[in-house]
């Protein structure tokens, strides 16, 4: 059944509904009407089962059937520290993050990070990064949005009192792989990513100071986006769900 977010808002009320481009891909493309099922998520890590009881114009409003807490959201918190990027890097990270599962993303102004917006336009762009956030999760199965927290300084980052079972910058002068890194099975991760040019040595020290290991992902250098998007599978398939149970 086709998947509709819904604001969690919507999701209290008896008859929850949806409205703007959402309701009219509905009707036009999909021709759906009173009475076809389909799926609602609020980002929460349920999906609803729901009915469609009226179909306006602009809104759709549901009967809501079940409550199933979604199979596909990993048992791994997976967090994710970016260095910023240029515009169009940020949005494709967080549509693919989104689909790898993370949990929070932390956009991070470290040294080499060229973009720096002021805060009118980081208002904008978180809210940019939110409905990116939102199509890719539509799309992917999962059923929690992540988290997108404000830009913050690295520095800042790094005296977080937060608690993690495991924290790891990845360095491209690294040579310790990540599967090495933390024994057992940690329930919760941050890592720490760099911008166009890398973090520098100096931030690498600082990171390790505030309790991060280093780890390489190979002998490749890679761009910024990708590092982002291979980082997060490494982790999902070693420490997350991405790996088949023997």
């Amino acid at each position: 059944m086709r998947r509709f977010y819904a604001d969690p808002s919507e999701m209290q009320k008896d008859r929850p509904q949806i409205s703007g481009p959402d309701v009219r891909h509905m009707q036009k493309v999909l021709r759906h009407g009173p009475g076809d099922q389909v799926v609602l998520i609020d980002g929460s890590g349920y999906e609803y089962p729901a009915v469609i009881e009226n179909l306006s114009r602009d809104t759709a409003t549901f009967s809501v059937t079940g409550k199933i807490l979604s199979r596909a959201t990993s048992p791994l918190e997976l967090v994710v520290a970016q260095g910023f990027l240029k515009e169009k890097k940020m949005d494709t990270i967080i549509r693919h993050l989104t689909e790898l599962g993370i949990s929070r993303w932390i956009p991070v102004f470290s040294e080499r990070s060229v973009a720096r917006p002021d805060e009118k336009r980081l208002a904008e762009r978180g809210r940019r990064w939110e409905a990116i956030a939102i199509e890719s999760l539509k799309q992917c199965g999962l059923s929690m949005l992540p988290e997108i927290s404000r830009p913050r300084p690295m520095k800042e980052l790094l005296k977080d009192p937060e608690s993690y079972d495991g924290k790891v910058v990845f360095w491209e002068e690294e040579t310790e792989s990540l599967d090495a890194l933390f024994p057992g099975k940690p329930l919760k991760i941050l890592v720490l990513i760099g911008p166009e040019g890398g973090f520098s040595s100096g931030e690498i020290e600082q990171a390790k100071a505030a309790g991060f290991k280093s780890a390489s992902m190979g002998p490749r250098i890679l761009r910024a986006e990708t590092a982002s998007i291979a980082a997060c599978t490494l982790i999902q398939y070693i420490y997350g769900d991405m790996k088949k149970s023997p």
